[in-house]
């Protein structure tokens, strides 16, 4: 009870300070789940990561932060500014970081600085969203050839492996595709249905 008392004698100011400061880093990682989905986390570092995400929100956003503070102790504050720089630390800021986060470290993974965010080559491909043909060898030994493209899905880390392909094709003795399978709707793939996949360029971008 003594804790709760404390927390309902703060302050406005006081109260919108530890929102200011926290909130904005479980924002940021709900964000960066989005750009960066099926990452495992424990939840030692999703508070650590939470917390460094809060720490420089609040660095780049201090001067709005005194702002608001010093609005909401005036004798008649200012609810628009308010609001509006509200939005802009815990909101628009914390949306920022991660994105910026992730163009900064595909850039220097093309640069070579250092590794990509995808710790598997199957995530590294796929999530470029690139059409392709593939070719599936099976464990039985026969082989299923289909499309890639933006109608098709492939799961990536922590269940890489599982592809869903939305055109089905016959192959011929030597593996070219030969036409698309009539009213096929494609094909699931499970990590243990194949041995390996080939991937085909597809240079018109679009099922033939």
């Amino acid at each position: 009870m003594g804790d709760l008392a404390k927390l309902v004698a703060l302050t406005l100011p006081q109260f919108a300070a530890i929102v200011a400061l926290f909130l904005p880093g479980f924002v940021s990682l709900k964000v960066d789940r989005l750009i960066q989905p099926g990452r495992e986390t424990k939840a030692s570092e999703f508070v650590v990561d939470a917390l460094a995400y809060s720490l420089l929100n609040a660095a780049v956003f201090a001067w709005a932060i005194r702002r608001t503070s010093a609005e909401l102790a005036a004798a008649q504050p200012n609810y628009v500014l308010v609001w509006f720089l509200g939005i802009l630390i815990c909101v628009a800021g914390p949306i920022l970081w991660p994105i910026l986060f992730r163009l900064a470290q595909r850039f220097g993974a093309k640069q070579g600085w250092f590794l990509g965010p995808h710790r598997f080559a199957w995530d590294n491909y796929f999530s470029r969203r690139q059409p392709c043909w593939i070719i599936a060898h099976l464990k039985g030994g026969s082989l299923i050839g289909g499309y890639f493209g933006a109608s098709s899905y492939a799961t990536v880390e922590p269940e890489s492996g599982h592809i869903y392909l939305e055109e089905l094709w016959r192959l011929d003795e030597d593996g070219a595709f030969v036409e698309a399978i009539p009213a096929s709707m494609g094909a699931l793939l499970r990590p243990g249905d194949y041995e390996w996949i080939e991937i085909f360029r597809d240079d018109n971008g679009e099922s033939q």
